[in-house]
């Protein structure tokens, strides 16, 4: 009883869980010491692709490859089943409001990540992009190699994705929502969230772009660009990243200083 001599449910004693994510899904900065904008103002945005599970599942199978073991429909089932857990959660709920990408990746063990990474990843987002939009090009403008230049960050938790692609094909969700966070807060903020976040790298990343290979193309505002969080660079304080380059899009790395700015995003994923 208060003294007012009004009588609280128990329900409204108990502490509600706060968001994880704002109104239009971004991952709202709690953990991370390094450099990252409380506040956005969206100038650079991502706009939510059309999704239609068969037409990802050809696209992913046509280009990067995936055996019959999972079917289109067992792809969009797995896929709405991850889509429901976190709208089940208060604290996930509103991710669900932002960018979001079914993929599928397949089962595959590789010695070096950046010769995978390069050999097929990378030629896979070309011609998926391509082949959607001939009138365009990809631009892989490190001209250098990856063999032997990219790691995992250990905190970012992108080593389970590579053990569950090991093991089977994975489904998963990709979330572009961490805009605006340097390349260590967006490591230091997956750390901080509920287990089934993994911060993005490079397979999963190339996965979003084979399925819609539009993501990064806008007529009417300006995307962001799109770093491989997860993964380092041979060289501390540099990444690499995808960018949209006018109607093209582009790979390259850059040095990113640990610093943060409006035009940065990484993605988290979540498995299923």
């Amino acid at each position: 009883m208060t003294p007012n001599g009004l009588v609280l449910e128990e329900c409204d004693l108990a502490e509600k869980p706060l968001p994880l994510f704002d109104e239009h899904g971004r991952c709202i900065p709690s953990k991370p010491t390094a450099a990252v904008h409380s506040n956005t103002r969206r100038y650079f945005a991502i706009v939510q692709p059309e999704i239609e599970y068969g037409d990802i599942y050809k696209r992913i199978k046509k280009h990067l490859g995936v055996s019959g073991d999972i079917t289109a429909s067992e792809f969009e089932r797995r896929a709405e089943v991850i889509l429901q857990k976190l709208q089940n959660d208060p604290r996930t709920k509103k991710i669900t409001d932002g960018v979001r990408i079914p993929f599928i990746l397949p089962k595959a063990t590789y010695a070096d990540y950046g010769d995978a990474l390069e050999r097929i990843y990378l030629k896979a987002v070309r011609d998926s992009f391509n082949n959607k939009f001939p009138q365009y090009d990809f631009v892989n403008h490190h001209k250098d190699g990856l063999a032997g230049k990219l790691s995992i960050a250990p905190e970012s938790r992108h080593a389970r994705l590579v053990e569950a692609m090991q093991k089977d094909q994975a489904v998963g969700y990709f979330f572009p929502c961490l805009t605006e966070y340097s390349v260590p807060a967006a490591i230091e903020q997956a750390e901080a969230l509920p287990d089934q976040f993994l911060l993005a790298g490079g397979f999963d990343t190339c996965a979003a772009m084979i399925a819609t290979p539009d993501l990064l193309l806008r007529t009417d505002g300006y995307p962001p660009l799109l770093w491989l969080g997860a993964l380092q660079g041979e060289k501390e304080q540099v990444g690499y990243h995808f960018e949209a380059y006018g109607y093209n899009l582009t790979f390259n790395r850059k040095p990113h200083f640990n610093q943060v700015a409006e035009y940065w995003c990484a993605g988290l994923v979540v498995l299923g």
